[in-house]
């Protein structure tokens, strides 16, 4: 039985571990650079920590081991990776400074700053609409593990992750986000790699895993293939890579603003590059996990589940001993809470800070504006859910999540490229190229090229498009 007392003390001290670190955290907080910026005070590794469990996220714990487990999985999901780092460096010489220059607090102020009102509501809009529907399938992908493991309710699971997360983030804004996702980040990497333990254990030892036919088939990093309707090959993961990243981090709040919270351009720099290089042995020993389980469920057990997004929760539900099994458990829900506070968290502070302070309610106390972020954590926690309920039917979450994202990043990097590589654009042109970019990614992606080209397609289109219109002298409006 999974529910013994060892289980359930893993998973409750978790909980109240969390819930305790977000309430101290909120307790100086009076202002909203407080709560969304931490008064800019975070040391470097500490948002280097946080950057790289929201990027792993429960989608990264449950989808990358079933990529891997899947018939034709293996390795070339890395190749990711290094277009990754490439992104990360570009951002740091690109944006990372700019950002600090003016002194912002969402990225899509400097928008405002450098071309106008327009643009910076729509660099919002933008950001909402990508957040809500990424961290709404990671919402699905982390109540995936309550539903398998304790067979509640879908919709129930749904609500008890969001609830969760909502709770420490409403208390204590960006500083318990960081501060609970370096917690998260060493429980869930350390039950990963316990569970890599077991695994070779389980399949024999290393040499009996090496001379397995599954794991060689298995053992591919490369694919040098110049085919754009293949998802992981080399041109994809350096090209799409390297645009993926570069839009997510350089230009989605929920992961900019982390960045924000460090003292110095250099050390929000340091973070940044740190997190491409511990990107490598993250993303191996995920898919490791899938390939060990496909070797380990070669003769597959009658009631072993069909969605492969359920293997590896199958597998510490039915293989790990009372108290390790709880502590992957909980695992499963720090991937998941890591990704949901600070998308909460970057939702609210984009609502106040570009929509509801700048141009909605104007000139009101700081007290206020921190009470009406809380609310906003709340409202975006419901919103949230509803998302999450609706991809219980969709097909591979980790690949729904890239496509998803995939058709609006492009369109937001374009206008930040034009913002800081040249001094052409204004708020007309840049909506015009954004929304011409998304219909251009749709032919693209009708036309079966692979999801990591989207973004690199709707980007270049956006810049060429924007750039195409002139600067134009505007009032600035923050």
């Amino acid at each position: 039985m999974f529910l013994n007392p060892l289980n359930i003390i893993a998973i409750i001290g978790y909980f109240i571990v969390i819930l305790i670190i977000g309430y101290i955290s909120g307790k100086k907080e009076k202002t909203t650079n407080d709560y969304f910026l931490a008064g800019r005070n975070m040391p470097w590794f500490a948002v280097c920590l946080s950057i790289l469990a929201t990027e792993c996220s429960a989608v990264t714990f449950i989808g990358a081991p079933a990529i891997a487990f899947s018939k034709t999985g293996n390795f070339t999901y890395v190749q990711l990776a290094i277009g990754s780092l490439i992104g990360r460096i570009l951002i740091a010489t690109l944006f990372i400074k700019p950002f600090y220059k003016y002194k912002v607090t969402t990225v899509y102020e400097f928008l405002n700053i450098r071309f106008g009102q327009s643009s910076h509501i729509i660099g919002a809009i933008f950001f909402f609409a990508t957040r809500l529907l990424a961290s709404g399938v990671r919402l699905f992908v982390a109540s995936l593990a309550l539903h398998v493991v304790f067979a509640v309710p879908l919709f129930t699971a749904i609500i008890i992750s969001a609830g969760i997360a909502a709770v420490y983030t409403f208390w204590g804004g960006i500083k318990a986000v960081i501060w609970t996702d370096v917690v998260q980040i060493f429980i869930f990497m350390g039950g990963a790699v316990v569970c890599l333990v077991y695994l070779i254990i389980y399949c024999g030892g290393y040499e009996n895993i090496t001379a397995n036919p599954i794991f060689t088939e298995k053992l591919k990093f490369f694919d040098f293939s110049c085919d754009l309707t293949k998802q992981f090959t080399l041109l994809s993961g350096i090209i799409g890579g390297c645009f993926l990243t570069f839009a997510s981090l350089g230009t989605d709040q929920d992961l900019t603003q982390r960045m924000l919270t460090c003292r110095k351009t250099n050390l929000a720099q340091k973070a940044l590059i740190w997190t491409g290089i511990l990107d490598f042995p993250i993303v191996i020993l995920f898919l490791s996990i899938g390939i060990l389980l496909s070797i380990y469920y070669a003769v597959p057990p009658p009631n072993l589940p069909s969605n492969n997004d359920h293997i590896f929760p199958y597998f510490i539900l039915t293989n790990l001993p009372a108290g390790l099994s709880g502590l992957l458990i909980v695992g499963v829900f720090s991937a998941a809470m890591s990704s949901l506070d600070s998308a909460l968290n970057a939702l609210a502070s984009s609502a106040i800070c570009d929509i509801y302070r700048p141009y909605l309610i104007k000139n009101k106390p700081e007290k206020h504006y921190l009470f009406v972020s809380r609310l906003l954590i709340v409202f975006f926690a419901l919103l949230l859910i509803a998302i999450a309920y609706l991809c219980k039917n969709m097909g591979a979450v980790l690949i729904l999540a890239f496509k998803i994202t995939s058709f609006t990043y492009g369109a937001l990097l374009g206008i930040f490229l034009i913002a800081v590589l040249t001094k052409r654009g204004n708020c007309t042109g840049n909506i015009i190229a954004m929304f011409t970019s998304i219909i251009i990614v749709y032919f693209v992606s009708a036309a079966k090229i692979a999801w990591p080209y989207y973004i690199v397609v709707g980007s270049l289109s956006t810049f060429i498009i924007g750039s195409f219109f002139p600067a134009k002298k505007f009032k600035r409006t923050i």
